[in-house]
């Protein structure tokens, strides 16, 4: 609760910290245990598939051979290394090489190539990395079609994959072994101001915008998500969220390796495998998983698909969520079928990942994102119209979250995206609604921009989809606001159903009629989708969703006048 909270921040954070440089912690988890597996890579997200291992002594030499190459390639303190690669063993092994030399930049290589172009050079990259050509993978080819944008100044390599083609000049592991892996070729010792890495923004209002991150919070986390979460070095995780959102970047990449734990990694495509979550109960017995982490969008399918007799017993007690709320009925189904509660987090990549969670040894409070971590601080204000502080929020009432704490970003590498990213003093400005109960849990009620305004109401989106989300059909649950030409908004709903279900858009409106308390947040319609149109981060895309809605508002229009 917060009294430990409070207890731990008695001690200086300095005392704690005992490097601000990120690869340092790296560098002593490798050093627990050479001889041990720290990466097994499944070709199929298969329990029968035979695993690829590579141990953490392996690790820190091809790394090193890694963090050799970049240098002789001229990247240094403040040079990115961009890196563009679906989850082989190679991911891991070029950020930590990365982080070592420069700055580590990795790019969502699903992106269109135009943008992934305008991403390189945003970050003024000395080298790219990309998958060179491989089968169900286009990616090296949508690199060269923007060829000519990168300048010629940019070393770009290739990644050879399991049966693609190995492109013999640009090959990565080709080059990298005429390197030591013993040692690292140059002197450095970042700081805790020097930048670690570029995380790009997840892009779903907009261009991804790319999140400066220091070594501070890195290593920040690195102490106090070690803690929060309980790990050890006894730890085994599954490792199938990409490296361009900040939770694999940091919680499936940099964390696991300075904890010396072992990583599973499922398939390329990690957790999006179809076969992750059809067999991901036999796959968490064969590898004596330890703690359940995915994204909520998962956890909804793996509710509906209970364990069938799998010995889950390496399980901890206790799982981790994030990126988007996890709706309470899925929670409460997971813990009646597997005995796990799972713990929700909020963070962004701006904050390095999450600033709070719900106490691992306390009370969860499902449907809150839990309390501060040490040394953070968040609070729900209200902002005047030029968009400062004008007063703080009483327990209970919603308002924007501001932020500050070792973890959260200087800002954007694009200056234009930082004017008042910051209040006058320091606060760091969310764009993100939350409450606070009295005892400190954070409740998050949506995006400022996600709001539903109907007649000049505040409609929060998560009542509709919470309530929505309690119907046994239903797998997963959005809500916009349609354009109403009286209301200015209505509240619709779109939902996906669960494998086989039958339930009509009509019966759904009339059971989230009953289940919501307040009428009018009482979807109008709810529009049943084969298939939930999702964020590269696993999150419902209420761009999209709000398109979609916009046209069918026009096209009834239309209709209408014709």
């Amino acid at each position: 609760n917060l009294a430990d909270i409070e207890a731990l921040e008695r001690t200086p954070l300095e005392e704690r910290i005992w490097s601000w440089d990120v690869n340092d912690w790296i560098r002593r988890g490798w050093e627990r245990d050479p001889d041990k597996i720290a990466i097994r890579f499944l070709a199929n997200a298969h329990p029968e598939d035979e695993p690829l291992c590579v141990t953490y002594g392996e690790l820190r030499h091809r790394s090193n051979q890694a963090a050799n190459l970049f240098n002789s390639l001229g990247v240094r303190s403040g040079d990115a290394v961009v890196f563009l690669l679906p989850s082989y063993p190679e991911l891991y092994i070029i950020q930590y090489g990365a982080l070592a030399a420069g700055v580590a930049c990795c790019i969502n290589w699903m992106l269109k190539a135009e943008t992934i172009a305008e991403l390189i050079a945003a970050a003024r990259a000395k080298v790219v990395l990309a998958l060179g050509p491989a089968p169900g993978f286009q990616i090296w080819e949508q690199l060269e079609s923007v060829r000519e944008r990168i300048p010629a100044s940019v070393r770009v390599l290739s990644v050879h994959a399991p049966g693609g083609r190995r492109l013999e000049e640009t090959d990565f592991a080709t080059l990298a072994a005429r390197q030591p892996g013993d040692r690292l070729i140059f002197e450095r010792k970042a700081k805790a101001d020097d930048l670690a890495a570029y995380v790009h923004s997840g892009g779903t209002t907009g261009a991804p915008k790319l999140v400066k991150l220091p070594h501070r919070g890195f290593a920040f986390k690195c102490w106090a998500s070690t803690l929060a979460w309980g790990l050890t070095s006894q730890d085994t995780v599954f490792t199938g969220s990409p490296l361009f959102h900040i939770a694999g970047f940091f919680s499936r990449g940099i964390q696991p390796a300075a904890n010396g734990m072992a990583m599973v990694i499922p398939s390329a495509l990690g957790a999006r495998n179809r076969n992750f979550v059809d067999h991901h109960w036999a796959l968490v017995e064969r590898y004596r998983i330890t703690q359940l982490h995915a994204v909520p969008t998962t956890l909804a399918v793996l509710a509906k698909n209970p364990p069938r007799g799998e010995d889950l017993s390496s399980l901890k007690p206790y799982g981790m969520t994030g990126s988007a709320p996890l709706p309470v009925e899925v929670a409460k189904e997971l813990e009646r079928h597997i005995g796990v509660r799972m713990i929700s987090t909020y963070g962004s990549t701006e904050y390095t990942q999450n600033v709070t969670q719900a106490p691992r040894d306390g009370e969860v409070r499902y449907g809150s994102t839990g309390i501060r971590l040490p040394h953070t601080h968040v609070k729900a204000v209200k902002l005047d119209r030029q968009g400062e502080i004008e007063r703080e929020c009483a327990t209970g009432e919603p308002g924007v979250l501001v932020l500050k704490g070792p973890s959260i970003t200087p800002g954007y590498l694009d200056p234009k995206y930082n004017e008042r990213l910051y209040t006058r003093d320091g606060w760091f400005k969310s764009g993100d609604m939350g409450r606070f109960d009295g005892d400190g849990y954070l409740w998050l009620t949506g995006r400022v921009r996600d709001l539903i305004i109907r007649g000049g109401h505040n409609i929060e989106p998560a009542i509709i989809e919470e309530a929505l989300i309690k119907h046994p059909q239903v797998l997963l649950a959005a809500a916009v606001g349609k354009p109403d030409s009286y209301a200015g908004e209505l509240p619709i709903a779109y939902v996906q159903l669960a494998k086989g279900a039958r339930v009509t858009g009509e019966e759904l409106a009339a059971f989230a009629l009953e289940h919501i308390p307040e009428r009018a947040a009482a979807p109008k319609d709810v529009h049943v989708l084969e298939q939930m149109p999702l964020t590269d981060i696993q999150k419902p895309s209420k761009v999209l969703l709000r398109h979609d809605a916009a046209r069918r508002v026009f096209s009834a229009a239309l209709a209408e006048a014709l």
